[in-house]
């Protein structure tokens, strides 16, 4: 038995909490993925899994074990990035905002993987704050929000919401000379699920504070969605610049109200606390320090500890 790849196994069941999703983390087929655990499981003389038809979760033993697995795994890892001169190698598994992903990362990770001829990146494109661990992703990029627990987040960038619309739009209902004069009828929502109330859109001018709740017939949890919505004539969206630079650049869209703040989004790269970082991980932490257009000039030189608020 190969002691480390069993190793690998558990913990990949453990974080993934089924054999059929460690087995697609891992490239291995199920009934691999049960033998390894049953070597494993041999070896040691004691059950660390509980497995049933529905459910699987850890045994006592199990849970002392798994800290322990992954201490091993990571010194392996430590151990043969020494030797291989800290290259970047292996499986990369990283999660992307949806929009993000689309509009800035997925351009930019042809150059990021030229540069690592050794690394195989999989990006998983999605909004939601699942435990990194248990998903088996290794590096993520969040929006304000980590999820509770050990996690490292480093910031990389700091963006503000613009409210745009098409021109064909404004040139019939005007541009507005203060958010309270946008009608709620004519705004694009923002939503994170179907039953959740739309996002407001929050100003600042001074001491002055005025909060729209967009009330129009469309509603999406997408901002691409938004974005090409409001380009086609459908009403007033609220973006984070970030991701509504392309469609203003090129005169899909046309911003309005620009002498007022609005709400912030700092996005942080997110990996798992440890006493090694994988060289895969640094390498895609320094990328996506420099793939946003603009750097976040306040962020410090070293990674912070956040939690989720």
């Amino acid at each position: 038995m190969d002691r480390l790849r069993a190793m690998e196994v558990f913990v990949a069941v453990a974080e993934a909490g089924s054999l059929a999703g460690a087995g697609t983390r891992l490239g291995l087929s199920a009934p691999t993925v049960t033998a390894q655990l049953q070597a494993l499981e041999a070896h040691l003389r004691c059950a660390l899994l509980h497995r049933s038809t529905r459910s699987l979760r850890l045994t006592p033993e199990g849970e002392a074990f798994l800290p322990r697995a992954r201490a091993i795994l990571g010194a392996m890892e430590e151990a043969e990035a020494g030797a291989g001169g800290d290259a970047a190698r292996g499986v990369l598994r990283v999660q992307v905002p949806i929009a993000v992903g689309h509009m800035v990362l997925a351009p930019a990770l042809a150059a990021f993987a030229a540069a690592h001829p050794g690394l195989r990146v999989v990006t998983i494109l999605g909004n939601d704050v699942d435990s990194l661990a248990r998903r088996g992703i290794d590096v993520a990029i969040r929006m304000d929000e980590v999820e509770t627990g050990d996690l490292v987040a480093r910031p990389v960038y700091r963006s503000t919401h613009v409210v745009c619309a098409a021109p064909a739009f404004l040139a019939r209902h005007g541009a507005p000379p203060h958010p309270g004069a946008i009608d709620p009828a004519l705004g694009l929502a923002w939503v994170a699920d179907t039953g959740a109330a739309p996002r407001a859109w929050r100003f600042q001018r001074g001491a002055e504070r005025v909060v729209v709740e967009p009330a129009g017939p469309l509603a999406f949890n997408s901002s691409d969605a938004l974005l090409n919505a409001a380009a086609q004539g459908g009403g007033f969206c609220y973006v984070l610049g970030l991701l509504g630079h392309a469609h203003l650049r090129d005169g899909r869209l046309r911003a309005v109200l620009e002498d007022w703040e609005t709400e912030a989004q700092v996005f942080y790269v997110a990996y798992p606390k440890a006493r090694f970082t994988a060289p895969k991980v640094r390498a895609f932490a320094d990328f996506a320090a420099r793939v946003f257009p603009d750097h976040l000039r306040q962020a410090p030189a070293s990674p912070i500890r956040i939690r989720r608020r």
